[in-house]
């Protein structure tokens, strides 16, 4: 042994200290997570420092609660930043959380399917009758309206230990909302039809009531404002795995997140003479407009047929230059994202080619996701 490797730790003992294994080990060192100091040119024995027991100990820990390998390592370089890795930690957690909530629906789904006449179990919510309506018109414009996807005309019910969450999708664009209240019953969900839908939110626009309450069970949803019930029989569907894109749920930082003005971005959309070209998906033809960010890093209109800068979201000229990026999206469906367009919004995004969401600055549990359009 050298004088060098005499202070170093060898890989076994790192992993008697740290509580990974010596494959563990080997398997952080390949994919650049945990580096070795020193790895010999002749045997490729591996040593480490004294100083990366630490580091060591905090990936077993991560493993152990099931961290993902790209979330392991960004806590691993922000370790000095206690904030940075407790916004990451929060994220897995809810991760698991809204993990063990799926399993426990699809526990109880697969109970009723083995035993059908089994008691039928009901959860019960209470909930604020001006914010689930809010929550409905926030995901309604994206039901489906293909006949031959029939999963996808309604909208995801499902319950969670403080609240409910909705969900609809098209395929080309996802609308999700939360809505928090009280809870009583196992988490459980439901796929209920449009016409369902527009008749609870007719329902909810009753004065009288300051809340809603609904009883969810298998084979019915129950929502009564005011004393009026109104029941619907859910979809008999399984909704797509829409948390795959949900960036929120995954806990992954998008390279931008452009907050913005929602009454300014849809009055330059609306206004005449707004650059669009045209695009035709399944015979139909949509409009197009173009984002990009200007020199400083604001959003801003552009031409989608071209480099001519059509002015920032304000009015203001750009200056984003042949760099700047620009992602296209259906007109439509990007000022139906907007909703009323009131108040403060964020646009998050990672390419010209990726999903981009649509959130609200004050509520991260509001947000709408849309495909782009390829120039």
């Amino acid at each position: 042994m050298t004088a060098v490797e005499s202070e170093l730790r060898s890989i076994g003992e790192l992993a008697r200290t740290s509580g990974l294994t010596v494959s563990a080990l080997r398997f952080y060192d390949r994919s650049g997570v945990l580096a070795p100091a020193r790895v010999d040119p002749v045997t490729g024995y591996r040593w480490y420092t004294e100083e990366q027991v630490g580091p060591a100990r905090l990936v077993a820990g991560l493993r152990r609660v099931g961290m993902p390998l790209a979330g392991i390592a960004e806590a691993l370089r922000h370790r000095h930043r206690p904030a940075e890795v407790h916004r990451l930690l929060d994220a897995h957690l809810r991760r698991l959380e809204d993990g063990l909530a799926d399993a426990r629906r699809e526990l109880s789904r697969i109970r009723s399917l083995i035993d059908p006449e089994e008691t039928i179990v009901t959860t019960r919510l209470v909930l604020s009758r001006t914010d689930l309506a809010a929550a409905v018109d926030a995901v309604r414009f994206a039901v489906g309206t293909d006949p031959d996807l029939p999963v996808l005309s309604g909208v995801l019910v499902e319950v969670e230990p403080d609240g409910v969450r909705l969900v609809a999708t098209d395929r080309h664009r996802l609308a999700v909302a939360r809505v928090a209240g009280t809870v009583d019953g196992p988490p459980v969900s439901a796929l209920l039809p449009v016409a369902s839908v527009d008749e609870v939110r007719a329902l909810l626009d009753l004065d009288g009531a300051d809340a809603a309450e609904v009883v969810m069970a298998a084979d019915r949803v129950t929502v009564t404002v005011a004393g009026r019930p109104l029941t619907a029989v859910p979809l008999p569907y399984d909704f797509p795995d829409y948390r795959r894109l949900l960036r929120a749920q995954l806990g992954d930082v998008p390279t931008y997140r452009i907050p913005f003005d929602g009454a300014a971005l849809r009055a330059a959309l609306t206004a005449d003479g707004v650059p669009v070209c045209h695009r035709a998906h399944e015979g139909v033809e949509h409009e197009v407009v173009a984002l990009g960010l200007d020199g400083r890093g604001e959003l801003r209109l552009v031409d989608p047929n071209g480099v001519v800068d059509a002015g920032g979201v304000d009015g203001a000229a750009g200056a984003g230059g042949p760099d700047a990026l620009r992602v296209a999206v259906n007109r439509e469906y990007l000022l139906d994202a907007l909703g009323s367009g009131d108040g403060q919004l964020v646009l998050e995004l990672d390419g010209p080619i990726a999903p981009l969401a649509v959130r609200r600055a004050d509520d991260a549990h509001a947000f709408s996701v849309l495909m782009p359009v390829r120039l």
